[in-house]
């Protein structure tokens, strides 16, 4: 899949390859899996234009919110979040943004990710007060976060386990699942708006303890795991 680089929507490419080979006949997933993770290991981001749309989208929340701080984070173990992304029909999949066709951090992961592993409150405010409850919406807005190093993929493996019904294990066939993961090493930012006053240290502190589990999928087994620059 030459289409599999700068100058092309990966998502489109997948999608429509996976769609063009179903023409012919079955597709064995984990098999289409694998070459679309190891195609992407060289894939290069565009770090221009993410530093270009950080800064814009900044200033622009500064005419929401009193206080807009961004967060920096480099990646200690490799990451791997929405592995079920529609977008990206993959075996195991990964999060990418349509619009700057590179993969990311969705809001959502981040924000879930801070709510279930804030210790106390900041600044004088809870997490329900933060983050929101039903019916309250939260006084702080988390953006998803983008990649601001070029070589942000890898692609890792895992083996499920044996499925045959009747197990023995000189019988047992497994199938090696090789997915795309953010590798070790990769940075991303993000911004974190707040509707109250709130040192920037105070805030470092908190959502680096906040997130001391990791984000994304698989944390429990060692995956996502960030430091904050």
């Amino acid at each position: 899949m030459n289409c599999l680089a700068p100058g092309h929507n990966v998502a489109s490419c997948v999608v429509r390859e996976l769609v063009e080979r179903s023409k012919r006949g079955p597709v064995e997933l984990p098999h289409f899996s694998r070459e679309v993770a190891l195609g992407l290991r060289g894939f290069k981001v565009d770090v221009g234009l993410v530093e270009r749309y950080l800064k814009e989208l900044q200033a622009a929340m500064r005419a929401l919110y009193p206080n807009v701080y961004r967060i920096d984070l480099e990646l200690q173990t490799p990451l791997v979040v929405h592995v079920r992304n529609p977008y990206m029909p993959l075996e195991i999949g990964i999060a990418w943004h349509p619009y700057f066709n590179t993969p990311y951090i969705p809001a959502t992961s981040i924000k879930g990710a801070l709510r279930a592993g804030a210790g106390g409150a900041l600044c004088g405010r809870t997490p329900a007060e933060l983050f929101g409850e039903v019916g309250a919406a939260g006084e702080a807005a988390v953006t998803d976060a983008f990649p601001t190093t070029p070589d942000v993929l890898s692609a890792d493996v895992i083996t499920p386990h044996y499925k045959e019904p009747d197990f023995r294990e000189t019988k047992a066939s497994p199938t090696p699942l090789v997915f795309p993961v953010a590798r070790p090493g990769a940075t991303f930012a993000f911004l974190i708006g707040l509707e109250f006053p709130c040192d920037f240290a105070e805030v470092h502190r908190y959502v680096g303890d906040a997130l001391r589990e990791g984000l994304g999928a698989k944390t429990r087994v060692g995956y996502g795991i960030i430091k904050l620059k």
